[in-house]
């Protein structure tokens, strides 16, 4: 057990089967990636709503052994010593805070590298993903984080991809997520992978989490709505290289398609060209900049994803904006 597998499990084998997943909370963890993590387990290992732990067994550490604040103020008490941990199949390191997150936390790292050497399947949620990648326990470099903290995960490691369009993503035989709905549908994976599908389908069920979302990538930051995953996973490659824009045939290569098939898809879904998009995206951040930073034009051009400010000012005007000097004007009169 452990590594997830593809068979199914019936739910007779399943009655059999104790899945057991430990949690260690760092300071300024995240309750949502907590919660949405354990309750997918506490539903599939009883019937009905009984939250006995039959088919999965979780126990909650920390780190000193003593109580933990979450980011929003909640105190937890840990139910088990962090010893007991030897006795899981998987480990759920879950962080928060990036502020608590500090470089070379040797304890959590010599934690992280034990569990591994014995054997066990780590999962960092949230920003616990960053001690994974630092104790070097990502098979292909890769670390699924949320588009908030890209940015900061790719200045401390380089040579790595940040996965900010995955929910979760598996490196060897680990985990990162990025948390959230990230957490539940991670879950439901490995119950679904270890235990059975319909358990599985039942915790989602009562959740209220749509199953399919399992599967599903993180929502875009912009134009949150489209339901086409092709388009919405090339706008998170747009929202990712804005500072340095990537040709329209990268970005459909990198989504298996061609560049005509991406045109059709954005033309279906939103009645624009993958080009208008972009460059409405573009036009946003230099917005934003323009009303916030004191930034020179040229600079706020380059950070947009233009190459001066000439064709900045050209793509406010087909965007039907104000020309960036009047908006910056207006803005902070």
């Amino acid at each position: 057990m452990g590594v997830m597998h593809s068979g199914k499990v019936t739910n007779s084998e399943a009655v059999q089967r104790r899945l057991s997943v430990g949690i260690v909370v760092l300071p300024g963890f995240t309750l949502t990636a907590l919660s949405l993590f354990l309750d997918p387990f506490r539903l599939a290992a009883d019937d009905r709503d009984q939250s006995r732990q039959i088919r999965c067994a979780w126990k909650i550490c920390t780190l000193s052994g003593g109580p933990v604040t979450s980011s929003s103020g909640i105190v937890v008490e840990p139910t088990a010593p962090l010893g007991e941990l030897d006795e899981c199949d998987y480990i759920a390191i879950v962080g928060g805070l990036l502020t608590q997150y500090q470089p070379h936390q040797q304890t959590v790292i010599d934690f992280i590298k034990r569990a591994d050497r014995r054997g066990k399947v780590i999962v960092g949620l949230c920003t616990a993903a960053f001690f994974l990648a630092e104790g070097g326990l990502l098979a292909d470099r890769n670390c699924c984080v949320s588009w908030f903290h890209r940015d900061d995960f790719l200045e401390r490691f380089d040579g790595y991809t940040a996965d900010t369009a995955s929910l979760f993503h598996q490196s060897g035989k680990h985990f990162t997520c990025a948390g959230g709905l990230g957490a539940a549908a991670l879950a439901l994976s490995i119950i679904e992978n270890e235990i059975s599908e319909e358990l599985a389908r039942k915790s989602a069920s009562i959740l209220l989490i749509p199953y399919e979302m399992v599967r599903a990538e993180q929502p875009a930051l912009s134009f949150s709505g489209v339901r086409s995953p092709i388009v919405r996973r090339a706008i998170r490659i747009f929202e990712e290289t804005l500072e340095e824009p990537v040709p329209m045939v990268t970005v459909a290569r990198r989504l298996g398609i061609s560049v005509r098939q991406m045109e059709r898809a954005f033309k279906q879904a939103l009645g624009r060209t993958a080009f208008e998009v972009r460059e409405e995206l573009r036009v946003r951040r230099a917005k934003e900049l323009l009303a916030d930073s004191e930034m020179t034009l040229l600079e706020v051009a380059v950070a947009s994803g233009f190459t001066d400010t000439r064709s900045m000012n050209r793509s406010f005007q087909r965007q039907k904006q104000k020309a960036p000097r009047t908006f910056r004007k207006q803005s902070i009169s």
